[in-house]
């Protein structure tokens, strides 16, 4: 049984399919929901909804894949850790920026078509 940590109120079915590396995009969610119809357990219930939002305590099963996942909340401290690593990747991202704003290189200007003797322009 694998615990999944929440650091916002819910998460979507969608999302979580993509986190446990069961799909790579975000568009194959619903792909995979309609192969697996009646495969997925939220509760104990069959579900199929790529935006069901699964919360604190829920239970997730995918039986063809052994795989069991409770939800739970994250701690204050583990929640203050997570905004900090956001933070620091969007710091770590607004420097990347600049550094290939300022590194981006501008086209040459066209050059004239070379010119032989004897052609009309």
């Amino acid at each position: 049984m694998k615990k999944y940590i929440l650091f916002e109120e819910y998460i979507t079915l969608g999302q979580v399919l993509k986190e446990l590396g069961l799909i790579s995009t975000g568009g194959q969610a619903k792909i995979f929901l309609a192969e697996n119809e009646g495969n997925i357990f939220y509760n104990g219930e069959a579900e199929n909804r790529r935006g069901k939002k699964l919360r604190d305590g829920d239970l997730l099963e995918f039986p063809t894949f052994d795989l069991k996942v409770t939800f739970e909340q994250a701690d204050a401290d583990a929640i203050k850790e997570h905004e900090a690593e956001k933070a620091e990747e969007a710091r770590v991202k607004a420097i990347v920026k600049k550094m290939n704003a300022e590194n981006k290189t501008t086209k040459p200007a066209k050059k004239a078509p070379p010119r032989f003797p004897g052609r009309k322009q």
